[in-house]
């Protein structure tokens, strides 16, 4: 175990007490990106069936969903044990997908189930990689979160990988529905790992009393906490608005790249494939910045200067689509946007939920990374559509996408500053909490 510990500590600060920990964490993360990596290629393709140019009805029917979803979390989150509620929405998006193997298993699949599948996906990613890191901030404290976050990220990169390399070799061989059954199969099977770091996490601190002890109980509050929770807080506003600058980047790529493929291929099985093997080196990319470079940059460079590279990036990168609009650059900027996103800005992002309380971890971080998401998804795919018709392009997108980038940098400047003041008061002993805690909120 030592020589393990002594290997691995080449890559990521892991004590040996937390090494079995560390590795059913990541298997838990490899297992849900593996099962969405493998439809996610499915879901792409459902874009340019369904057209491009109603992509933005999509991404607000995707809203409409998660608002009509969200009082219902906040009920089952109040009526059920963390393990428990962790567990059923993992099944019941697995048992979901047993039901679209039915509806694909068909000769002619239907506009309205090609419609539903893309809204079901991004439901569906969405919810259950924000409830896998609300349960990691609540398995890990704090001081463990900085020290480990970026190789559990690496455990879902794994996973990532292997999702659309599995979608690449089987889809021409088995088609489309099969893979549904694969990927449910792959998900429901991460419930062990949530019933063991539970476990975990309350035997190894049973006299733990610390906010970051999983209390196996349900949370407080409503069905409505979420809202309430951001709207008392600058601090969750401030994530906010840092999410909604963060969706207009992945929908501004995502749209003009979705347009550039639709006029190069014709046929839905190349697409696919093409799909895919930008899933694959996204991920490749990924998981070498999470294992040589990632846990290391934080101590290098500061936590507000971590946050704050991606946003200049993509800054940097609309400049380039706007000025040479072509197939090759779109994938160049899409590559390093979900890289850096998921090798250096997630981990990232994530610890700024390290510092808040049990229950904005999971009612508030739970309508951030859903609800907050898609609708900026939706309100940019509008905007886009509103600039485009407008005749705007070149010289005036590249104006408007660097007016936002700089606003994006702003904001994970400020965000980077206030998780330092948390961070130092909640690390002061509990006698001298209160008496700072004023001067700490922002």
């Amino acid at each position: 175990m030592n020589r393990i510990t002594q290997l691995l500590n080449r890559f990521v600060s892991v004590k040996p007490s937390e090494l079995l920990a560390l590795s059913v964490a990541c298997s838990y993360f490899y297992l849900i990106l593996c099962a969405y990596y493998i439809i996610r290629p499915i879901r792409t393709e459902m874009v340019i069936a369904n057209g491009v140019a109603n992509v933005q009805w999509l991404l607000l029917l995707t809203v409409v969903v998660l608002l009509m979803i969200t009082p219902i979390f906040g009920w089952v989150t109040t009526r059920f044990r963390t393990r428990q509620f962790l567990s059923y929405c993992t099944l019941f998006f697995a048992s979901h997908l047993f039901i679209f193997y039915f509806l694909f298993d068909v000769e002619h699949r239907s506009i309205g189930v090609t419609r539903a599948f893309y809204i079901w996906v991004n439901v569906f990613n969405m919810f259950i990689v924000s409830l896998f890191w609300s349960f990691m901030n609540d398995v890990f404290s704090r001081d463990q979160s900085t020290r480990l976050f970026a190789f559990i990220a690496a455990g879902g990169t794994a996973g990532a990988i292997s999702g659309p390399l599995i979608t690449t070799l089987l889809v021409e061989r088995v088609g489309l529905a099969p893979l549904l059954l694969i990927s449910a199969t792959i998900l429901a099977s991460s419930v062990l790992a949530i019933l063991w770091l539970t476990r975990w996490k309350n035997t190894e601190y049973s006299d733990d009393k610390s906010p970051h002890t999983v209390r196996n109980e349900a949370l407080k509050g409503g069905i409505w906490g979420a809202f309430v929770l951001i709207a008392r807080s600058p601090y969750l506003l401030g994530i906010c608005a840092f999410i909604i600058l963060y969706a207009v980047s992945i929908t501004f790529v995502e749209i003009q790249q979705a347009t550039l493929v639709e006029k190069t291929f014709d046929d839905p099985t190349e697409r696919t494939r093409l799909f895919s093997t930008v899933d694959f080196s996204v991920n490749v990319l990924a998981l070498i910045f999470q294992l040589v470079l990632t846990s290391h940059m934080i101590r290098w460079v500061g936590f507000r200067a971590t946050l704050m590279l991606v946003p200049v990036g993509i800054t940097i990168g609309f400049g380039l689509m706007a000025s040479m609009p072509v197939l090759a650059v779109m994938i160049g900027v899409e590559i390093f946007r979900r890289s850096g996103d998921y090798a250096i800005m997630k981990p990232t992002r994530e610890m700024l939920f390290s510092v808040v309380s049990r229950e904005e971890k999971y009612k508030a971080k739970n309508f951030i990374d859903t609800t907050i998401l898609r609708g900026g998804n939706a309100a940019s795919a509008w905007a886009f559509t509103g600039i485009r018709f407008a005749g705007i392009a070149g010289a005036g997108i590249a104006g408007i996408s660097l007016g936002l980038g700089l606003a994006w940098c702003a904001i994970a400047y400020w965000l980077g500053g206030q998780f330092e003041k948390r961070k130092t008061l909640n690390q002061r002993p509990n006698s001298t909490r209160a008496s700072a805690n004023a001067a700490a909120k922002p």
